[in-house]
């Protein structure tokens, strides 16, 4: 199974995978990892043994973290999982169970620590964390609690206190969703929601958390939002304006960019033809996130086809690929190779103490 890659090595590292609901590898990841050999995977809550003893899901998790490295053909991958707290958490007991960040936030890198530490033992070295959208819009569906705070100074404070503490343990983090998505009214992961707010607003408010901690993260993760101030027809995972212009030219950053999910329904119409990953890629994104929970991942491979069509043609600037996989090789050569591990059971019973 090639799907007609030229160098899957090389194409293939423009891509993260979220594996298929299972504690042990599919089939189907199987053919796809080999095919595509994908910069890193994601883990999901259906990834853990949950309700079996610690160290029995930890030995099912550890196999399937060698079978992955295995079928890359790499033994530096990322392996990266969405663990904010709250609604958004996806490991099995005894790791610690966090409230939402609203709630901690002033114990930001205490938790951080704890989270990098707990993280770490799991084979984990990508947190999608932390969240550090405004929470500026009571009506949000998707940000609420996840949100530090109301006020954008306090979330840079608390979202760069959480990521000196996992980053100190050995994780790296992510900022998330650029260039904000506090002020809107709908869920991404349903609809393409559009943040209606003037250019004044989103320099003063959404993007204060950005220009601040642009320098202290390896990885900036996308919103799926149409903001019309900036760019009235392509949403920021498509558009220039935010990506090549706003956040590399203005604001500054250099570490690597990663869609949001592309199966979300926000942007699944946009992704439906392969193409739109070159257009992606065209635009300032260097990895794109597609997981199994939303969308059919074989999807990565026509995509990946598509990609490597895209300079064949002169639609997509092969310098801009030789620079993305140049971001993108460095964050793999900074990303600590974890094993997994179990705890100390005193140490996990602290954690949670700290918490209470």
């Amino acid at each position: 199974m090639s799907a007609g890659l030229r160098d899957p090595a090389a194409t293939g590292r423009h891509f993260w995978i979220g594996l298929q609901p299972s504690p042990d590898l599919t089939d189907h990841d199987r053919r796809l990892l080999e095919a595509l050999s994908p910069a890193g995977i994601v883990l999901f809550r259906e990834n853990f043994v949950h309700g079996a003893p610690y160290e029995r899901w930890l030995v099912r998790l550890a196999g399937l973290l060698t079978e992955v490295r295995a079928r890359i053909g790499r033994e530096r991958i990322l392996v990266a999982i969405d663990h904010e707290g709250g609604r958004v958490q996806r490991t099995p007991a005894p790791i610690t169970t966090l409230p939402p960040a609203r709630v901690w936030g002033g114990r930001a890198e205490e938790v951080g620590r704890l989270v990098g530490r707990e993280l770490a033992s799991l084979g984990v070295n990508v947190d999608f964390a932390p969240v550090v959208d405004v929470d500026s819009n009571p009506d949000n569906p998707v940000i609420g609690d996840r949100a530090f705070s109301r006020d954008p100074r306090e979330v840079v404070e608390r979202a760069r206190a959480f990521l000196r503490g996992l980053q100190a343990e050995a994780v790296l983090g992510c900022l998330k969703h650029f260039p904000g998505h506090g002020d809107t009214i709908s869920d991404s992961h349903l609809e393409l929601p559009e943040l209606s707010i003037d250019r004044e607003t989103l320099a003063a408010r959404e993007l204060m958390p950005f220009r601040a901690l642009a320098g202290e993260a390896p990885l900036v993760m996308t919103a799926h939002v149409l903001v019309p101030a900036i760019d009235a027809e392509r949403p920021v995972t498509l558009s220039p304006r935010f990506l090549r212009d706003l956040l590399r030219t203005e604001i500054g950053f250099e570490g690597v960019v990663v869609s949001d999910d592309l199966g979300m329904r926000a942007v699944a119409e946009l992704f439906g033809r392969p193409e739109a990953a070159a257009e992606a890629l065209a635009a300032g994104c260097d990895q794109l996130l597609l997981c199994a929970h939303l969308a059919d991942t074989a999807k990565a491979l026509e995509m990946a086809a598509a990609a490597e069509e895209a300079v064949e043609r002169g639609a997509l600037d092969a310098r801009t690929l030789v620079a993305s996989g140049a971001r993108i090789e460095r964050l793999l050569a900074r990303a600590p190779q974890h094993g997994v591990h179990a705890l100390d059971a005193s140490m996990l019973r602290a954690h949670a103490g700290r918490l209470v």
